[in-house]
């Protein structure tokens, strides 16, 4: 037998390794987190009475974090994230945030830069607000031709659903 199934007696490592040091267990039957292990051992063994470590956490704030909440308080939220696409055009807020930061670099005054990059980022054309869509940006023909290209949903109810499977089945 190798060892006791107690987990106070021992860890699940040294329970493996006593199986292989004993040939209870084949090589080939190791799990695959051992060898992981013994190539990475943890700092501290892990026991059951081991006492945990009970220092606080360290709070992690950055100024970055802090324009973006006052962002979406004051703005709110209206894009949505395409996270296959998230790499060509950033967010509003992080068009903010590094419009924010660059004048702030510049040498504005902290208590006005708020406005200035409102005024900044409304002269270059960006919506804030989010009240601009897409159809306002494109000419009536392109959206015409866009809502030509979507393909057409068609609205079945579920009594025709089931009404052309009876049909079938008959």
């Amino acid at each position: 037998m190798a060892q006791s199934r107690l987990e106070k007696i021992g860890t699940v490592y040294s329970r493996i390794r006593g199986l292989l040091e004993t040939k209870a267990l084949r090589a080939e039957q190791t799990p695959l987190w051992y060898d992981v292990y013994e190539a990475f051992p943890p700092k501290y063994e892990p026991r059951w009475d081991r006492k945990p470590n009970t220092d606080p956490l360290p709070k992690i704030l950055y100024q970055e974090d802090v324009i973006r909440a006052k962002f979406y308080h004051k703005f709110g939220c209206q894009e949505t994230l395409n996270l296959l696409q998230a790499h060509e055009q950033p967010l509003t807020s992080q068009v903010f945030i590094n419009k924010y930061l660059e004048l702030l670099n510049e040498g504005h005054e902290p208590q006005s830069v708020w406005d200035k990059t409102i005024q900044a980022l409304e002269l270059e054309g960006v919506d804030l607000y989010g009240t601009k869509s897409s159809l306002d940006t494109s000419s009536s023909s392109e959206s015409a031709t866009d809502s030509d290209r979507k393909p057409k949903l068609s609205s079945i109810s579920f009594q025709e659903l089931f009404a052309k499977e009876n049909d079938n089945k008959s």
